[in-house]
């Protein structure tokens, strides 16, 4: 087999890894469903019950990149704090390790198997839990027939005398692997890949633990592109979140580099198999670098802020909640269109009764935020509605898509209400005008017909 074959082979593989990480990691979301929601509800400023939130939803998302970018989001709409974030990202640090500790199994040609039950069930399961079932199945069997993909093309190389000796050399000169970990991570985005491509080669001999480590730490930097990228146009809050995930994991880096080769004797006491000691290592370091910081988080967050200086400008805006870089945990972004509905029923509820006194009184006091405030329903209700599209467009489970068709149907009923208040408004005006008044008989029943319509509405 040829370089360019086997370069072709490699890129198909890690192809495969990435479809069936991103399956998994749609089954693993539909499965957890609302319970992503509840866990960020239940966040507060403590670091320590942080890190388990973050483990929690990045051993669920299997992407650490992918819950920094959530975090970002949070932040943008003002639910979360820098405070808050940071704890987060330090628990998605040893929750992003899960993937390299499942990948580095020998399952055999166990993944056949596991790929025909899980495409039995994820097309034709008829209820939601045998599908969402079958799509973590079917997951795993492609993330580890991209792993065996991987292994077996690779296998030819480990007679390559020019690749062996360059990947040595990572590990006699580590800075050339952690730049080479980096660098091929902040291409393709993923932490996970690096580390699955490095531990395929540790299954056929091509790479050392001296040479496979520089490289894993060099991904854990890489992988805080995604973030950085994400942070554009983010809020100042945001924009040092995403840094602290840099800090953490550069910090991380310069502590371990002088203490390498001592670190690469510790982790090769673990296991006998080169690929888990790979895995391990990449495990030990996120989760020691955790503990080193959780009792330092105040110094990373003084240090962010350094780095990112600046005052916090929060804009007037028409909506509070919704944040596109959510959309990439849709339960999360379904929770937050819910709480922009609920705040647009709110606003439209002080329409409803001002609209009330507005008729009854025909005082101007009452007319004017009705009319400016149905201005600001029509917004909302273009907003979320195009939120909720952006959102069915994802992989969702019945129950997410039959939450979202109920959102579509609330704003629309909502935004009917608004626009009944607004007449009622300009009716008020046109009697101002007019001189029209009504009879008490008739002021009675308006009263009676606004009591019905409140209680109907709340």
């Amino acid at each position: 087999m040829n370089f360019i074959l086997i370069t072709f082979a490699v890129i198909g593989g890690l192809a495969l890894f990435l479809y069936g990480l991103s399956l998994l990691s749609g089954g693993l979301q539909k499965v957890a469903g609302h319970r992503l929601r509840l866990v960020l509800e239940k966040l507060t400023n403590r670091p320590v019950k942080g890190i388990f939130v973050g483990l929690f939803i990045t051993a669920t998302i299997q992407s650490s990149s992918i819950t920094t970018v959530t975090l970002l989001g949070l932040i943008n709409s003002g639910l979360m704090s820098l405070e808050q974030a940071v704890g987060v990202v330090l628990g998605a640090e040893i929750g992003t390790t899960v993937t390299a500790q499942i990948i580095s199994f020998k399952i055999g040609s166990m993944f056949f198997p596991l790929i025909a039950v899980g495409f039995f069930l994820f097309f034709f399961g008829k209820k939601d839990k045998y599908k969402q079932l079958g799509q973590i199945i079917l997951g795993f069997g492609i993330l580890f027939l991209g792993m065996h993909t991987m292994s077996s093309t690779l296998r030819p190389l480990r007679d390559n005398d020019f690749l062996i000796k360059t990947l040595t050399n990572f590990g006699k000169v580590p800075g050339l692997g952690i730049i080479a970990g980096a660098v091929f991570t902040g291409i393709i985005q993923s932490s996970s890949a690096t580390t699955g491509l490095v531990i395929a080669m540790g299954k056929e001999n091509i790479i050392n633990l001296n040479s496979a480590i520089p490289i894993i730490l060099g991904a854990n930097i890489g992988t805080c592109v995604t973030a950085l990228i994400a942070s554009i146009g983010s809020s100042l809050s945001a924009k040092r979140a995403a840094m602290s995930h840099l800090m953490f994991n550069v910090i991380g880096v310069l502590l371990f580099f002088p203490f390498l080769k001592h670190f690469a004797q510790l982790v090769s006491l673990t296991s006998l198999e080169l690929p888990r000691q790979i895995a391990n290592a990449h495990t030990i370091f996120n989760t020691t670098m955790t503990c080193i910081m959780l009792p330092a988080t105040g110094f990373l967050i003084a240090l962010v802020k350094k780095m990112v200086p600046g005052e916090e400008i929060r804009a007037d805006k028409g909506i509070m909640y919704l944040d596109d870089k959510l959309l990439y945990t849709p339960s999360i972004a379904i929770g937050q269109a819910k709480k922009e509905t609920m705040r647009m029923a709110a606003i439209v509820s002080e329409m409803l009764t001002n609209s009330e006194k507005a008729l009854l009184t025909g005082e101007k006091k009452f007319i004017l935020p009705v009319l400016k405030n149905e201005e600001s329903v029509d917004e909302l209700d273009n907003m979320i509605e195009s939120y909720l599209t952006k959102i069915s467009h994802r992989s969702l489970s019945q129950e997410q898509s039959r939450e979202i068709a109920i959102l579509v149907h609330s704003i629309s009923d909502i935004e009917r209400v608004a626009d009944h208040t607004h007449n009622i408004a300009e009716l008020v005006e046109y009697m101002k005008k007019e001189k029209i008044k009504f009879s008490k008989t008739a002021i009675e029943e308006l009263k009676e017909i606004f009591d019905a319509a409140k209680q109907s509405y709340t």
